[in-house]
């Protein structure tokens, strides 16, 4: 779960959290850097695991085993010793692409407020969106896929709506929020972390992935604030501050 828990919910220790990594959500060719390998075998196989990656990201679907082996330095009849068709190729690589997406997600820590941790998020978020390519907005298009494929494709929407369900619960519980936050602001979270957004911005507009992070940061800041506001928080939010012994100048209200 990626709601930060408070220093009296952890069992016996009020020591704050670890910086960690939210684990799941959706596919991306972000970093393509690996452990290192012992086993030649499954060296060999990671290296064209992330070779499918980098030619999804170029090609999209349409990619080619021959494109896959270019990329590994292996050939064609090295890549089918290790998969014996080209869709699970593919799936392999779409697989170890949504594994790693969550891990490069910061979670909170005990010390940072909702803005910090807003920004951070929103920015590491859309530097991987920037390198997710063509393949992720084939998956995300709505059309049918057969197979493992289609598998791929239902799974990366379970994972996308799980990702923004616990970053939503991460921003409203960080904001002093109560009971469970309005459907409306996971429906801002969602179109705030997608990489619509950081495709509309980037190539029309000139912005860079850390530019949308950090716009996307503000508007989503203002609208949690407001949807807590709306559901009477901030009167529990204060109390919460309080109990982390944290000395914060009140903001105005506006009328």
């Amino acid at each position: 779960m990626l709601r930060r828990r408070r220093p009296s919910e952890q069992p016996g220790a009020v020591a704050p959290r670890r910086p960690g990594r939210c684990k799941g959500g959706p596919m991306a060719a972000e970093s393509l850097d690996t452990e290192p390998v012992d086993d030649p075998r499954a060296a060999v196989r990671a290296r064209i695991v992330r070779g499918a990656r980098v030619e999804l990201a170029e090609r999209g679907l349409a990619v080619r085993v021959e494109d896959v082996a270019a990329a590994a330095g292996v050939s064609r009849r090295t890549v089918f010793r290790y998969f014996e068709t080209r869709e699970s190729l593919l799936a392999a690589a779409l697989q170890d692409s949504m594994r790693s997406y969550g891990d490069h997600v910061p979670r909170p820590e005990a010390d940072v407020d909702l803005e910090q941790w807003l920004r951070a998020a929103l920015v590491a978020v859309h530097r991987m969106n920037a390198q997710h390519g063509r393949v992720y907005f084939e998956l995300a298009s709505g059309a049918d896929f057969d197979g493992q494929l289609g598998d791929i494709a239902r799974a990366r929407r379970v994972a996308r709506s799980e990702l923004v369900q616990r970053f939503t619960d991460t921003a409203w519980d960080l904001a002093g929020g109560a009971d469970d936050p309005p459907g409306w602001l996971r429906d801002a979270v969602a179109v705030s972390l997608s990489a619509f957004a950081t495709e509309a911005l980037g190539p029309d507009f000139g912005r860079s992935p850390e530019e949308v992070g950090e716009s996307m940061a503000v508007s989503l800041t203002h609208a949690v604030r407001g949807a807590v506001a709306q559901d009477g928080g901030d009167v529990r939010a204060a109390g919460r501050e309080s109990n982390r012994t944290r000395i914060r100048s009140p903001r105005p209200r506006r009328s």
